[in-house]
């Protein structure tokens, strides 16, 4: 009689995961999904839970929407009174 294998539920199969490097002093990324936490070296292949990659993910989609925002705050402020 065989058993059944379940497949894991969505988020927690591992995938690859690869954080750039930015430079030569980088520190490990520290990771966390309700109250889980993990911590992965740039420039490294590491596998790990696909919740964790996406949160990553995620985070800089937030940060270059962040940075753009800045960024087009940034030129507005270049903009003479009287035009406005």
């Amino acid at each position: 009689m065989s058993k059944a294998i379940a497949a894991p539920e969505r988020g927690e199969e591992t995938v690859e995961l690869l954080i750039p490097r930015v430079g030569p002093e980088d520190r490990p990324v520290l990771i966390g999904v309700n109250g889980e936490f993990i911590r992965v070296m740039p420039g490294e292949h590491v596998r790990v839970r696909r919740k964790f990659a996406e949160a990553w993910e995620n985070a800089q989609t937030q940060e270059n929407a962040a940075w753009a925002a800045r960024l087009q705050a940034q030129n507005a402020s270049h903009r003479a009174l009287a035009e406005l």
